[in-house]
């Protein structure tokens, strides 16, 4: 569970899970600032870190538990659709596993997450 809360300052928030924080920003209408996070960098964070620990599983298990591996992930709003685009950055000499490693993105833990229906509840 994470908990936030608000700052002094303007769109500021700290958000928590146990012993971990961080610091949540934005600005709007020429208010607020850059101290952190913008909230929907928070989802983009959350879905490329999970990619990337699945990517470092799959290449461990491949034999490659030292490859260099990273995700990129942008979130594109538009009114009817919100849609996650990725990019997977393989080191050259494993790029032979890019297929394999691009199965296993697919089904991430937040990939399914996300791709499952939302349902907001207030308690």
């Amino acid at each position: 569970m994470i908990e936030a809360t608000a700052l002094a300052t303007p769109w500021q928030v700290r958000f928590r899970s146990g012993t971990h924080e961080g610091v949540a920003d934005t600005c709007k209408d020429g208010v607020g600032g850059a101290a952190g996070l913008r909230p929907h960098e928070l989802l983009e964070a959350a879905l490329a870190s999970c990619m990337t620990i699945t990517a470092r599983q799959a290449l461990a298990e491949l034999g490659a538990p030292d490859a260099e591996v990273s995700v990129r992930v942008h979130v594109d709003r538009a009114p009817s659709v919100t849609r996650f685009r990725y990019e997977l950055i393989l080191d050259p000499a494993h790029e032979h596993h890019r297929p394999v490693i691009m199965g296993r993105l697919a089904t991430s833990p937040v990939r399914t997450t996300l791709s499952n229906l939302l349902v907001f509840e207030a308690v």
